[in-house]
């Protein structure tokens, strides 16, 4: 501890000296008023203890007295030993040290005479479900439930099998009849250690022990023992409601003659799609009836497609017709399990591995004509021209054009010193950027077997260049339109306006302009007139 923090503490210790705390130079022991719902002003004593942490992290609260009948129930840590309290659970983590309110000893004696009002009154309107913290951890694999599965499934043991690794064990839908006592002996080994599937509703206090098990199950509770005890019943998926939020504890259960059965809290993890999709983003379900093509599966294409998917786009359709290189690893999202593979393919496996029950179409090949691109574009509400071709992006340029359709085209520049995305059509008074040009590099590598010589993009420009298609794509799929047509971000400063100084700049939108379609020879990002570099797939 640094000496201003050591003053700090010193300082804070003679504070709560000052309000009647005896001080052993380790831990404070004082009072704390608060208010009973029944009883009226009444005054707990607690411990304090402020660790080498403070003040970063609040000390450490014990309730050592509460001077009326009171349980403790929610928001306490487990006791280190048998018959003891926790350490209350008086703040989150998210505080800055700037503002901690523990610094202050008023505050927080305040703070815990508002935790011990918050338990006399049972907590009121609580949503927190977090009841793993009052039981020992368990040790052993993660446990994976679907929970929709589950959900029609009550008061029965179903099946538990190995999952795809050995950190994991997945519980099925699949019960098994019978009765619960049988011996172990006389059990297939498909039924043996089970999970027996239990609604305890909602919970007026945490459950720490198997006897705090017994009396929730009622009457159920000796036929589950049994069958624990018969080496039926390992695990048990406990649905609880705590407030407004519903959640699953899941714990295993143990026997021995001289302690009974005990049970330990395992970590678990529901699996279904609705609480994998979560962590989409809020766009996620709008974005889930969107078709979107990416034409072009190499470096940037690849991560388009992943960080679409990602957002919720699962109606894709991915088009490339080369097969995925060694070399090509270094900046693609496969790995090197899908070398040899055709892009769309390996593209397609990454995407599985995220989800495999949505729609994703993967095509060997290459949009050749006009009229296959304006078949593209017809058949999708956004198509991704991630080509790096100058004449593969005029065509879809035309395309959008000729039937109104989307085309969102994206590539890098100048070893990645500027990423661009240009969305064909533009509207009426949208400009483009100008074109950079193609600066000839006799230096670049060749790959032995490649027909082109190697781009030295690093890989954080085709990231950021897939993740600004990303951004525009889900734009133009929520008819959102607020970027631009024609949008770029210069990494490093280049000799030519408007991309000699780091930033982003972007096409013009005044109304008196009308832009022209690349296919008339406008310097489009990657018409045939401009030089777009090229990042070879």
């Amino acid at each position: 501890m640094n000496v201003a923090a050591s003053a700090e503490l010193d300082q804070w210790r003679e504070r709560l000296q000052a309000l009647g705390f005896d001080d052993d130079g380790h831990r404070l022991c004082g009072p704390v008023q608060w208010e009973h719902p029944d009883r009226g002003a009444v005054s707990a004593r607690i411990e304090v203890a402020p660790d080498n942490r403070f003040p970063f992290a609040p000390p450490q609260v014990r309730i050592l007295e509460t001077s009326t009948p009171l349980e403790l129930t929610f928001h306490i840590e487990r006791a280190e030993k048998p018959g003891g309290n926790g350490h209350l659970c008086l703040w989150e983590d998210d505080w800055d040290v700037a503002v901690a309110p523990w610094r202050d000893p008023q505050q927080l004696l305040h703070r815990v005479a508002g935790w011990l009002e918050n338990t006399a009154h049972g907590w009121p309107d609580d949503n927190a479900c977090d009841l793993e913290r009052y039981l020992p951890p368990d040790h052993g694999p993660l446990v994976l439930y679907d929970n929709d599965e589950l959900q029609n499934l009550k008061q029965v043991p179903v099946r538990v099998r190995d999952g795809q690794t050995t950190a994991t064990v997945r519980v099925t839908a699949e019960t098994r009849a019978g009765s619960m006592s049988d011996s172990r002996r006389r059990l297939a080994r498909k039924d043996q250690h089970l999970a027996w599937v239990e609604d305890l509703g909602t919970l007026e206090q945490p459950v720490r022990s198997w006897a705090d098990l017994e009396n929730r199950l009622g009457t159920r509770a000796a036929n589950i023992a049994a069958g624990i005890s018969a080496g039926l019943i390992e695990r048990l998926i406990l649905r609880y409601q705590r407030g407004t939020q519903s959640s699953v504890l899941v714990v295993r259960a143990r026997t021995s003659p001289a302690r009974g059965i005990a049970v330990t809290a395992c970590e678990s993890a529901d699996v279904s799609g609705s609480t994998r999709r979560m962590r989409a983003g809020r766009q996620a379900r709008a974005l889930g009836d969107t078709k979107v093509a990416i034409v072009g599966c190499g470096a940037i294409g690849s991560f388009a497609a992943d960080l679409l998917f990602r957002s919720g786009v699962h109606r894709l359709t991915l088009i490339d017709g080369e097969v995925l290189r060694p070399g090509n690893v270094v900046r693609h999202l496969a790995g090197r399990d899908q070398v040899g593979l055709p892009k769309v393919k390996a593209v397609r496996a990454c995407l599985d591995a995220i989800d495999n029950t949505t729609k994703v179409r993967a095509t060997s090949g290459s949009v050749r004509s006009l009229s296959d691109a304006i078949k593209l574009v017809c058949e999708h509400d956004v198509v991704v021209d991630a080509t790096a071709s100058a004449r593969a992006s005029s065509v879809f340029a035309t395309a959008a054009e000729i039937i109104g359709g989307v085309v969102v085209s994206v590539c890098v520049q100048r070893e990645g010193d500027v990423v661009r995305v240009d969305r064909f059509p533009a509207d009426e008074g949208e400009t483009y950027l100008p074109g950079l040009a193609l600066i000839e590099d006799g230096d670049l590598p060749w790959e032995r077997g490649c027909g082109s010589p190697v781009s030295l993009t690093p890989p954080g420009a085709v990231v950021a260049a897939a993740e600004l298609a990303c951004r525009v794509v889900i734009d133009e799929a929520l008819s959102h339109r607020t970027y631009p047509a024609s949008l770029a971000e210069v990494r490093r400063s280049q000799p030519e306006a408007p991309f000699d100084q780091v930033g982003w700049v972007e096409g013009q939108t005044e109304r008196q302009t009308v832009s022209a379609p690349p296919s008339k020879g406008h310097e489009g990002g990657n018409s045939s007139t401009t030089t777009p570099q090229q990042l070879p797939t």
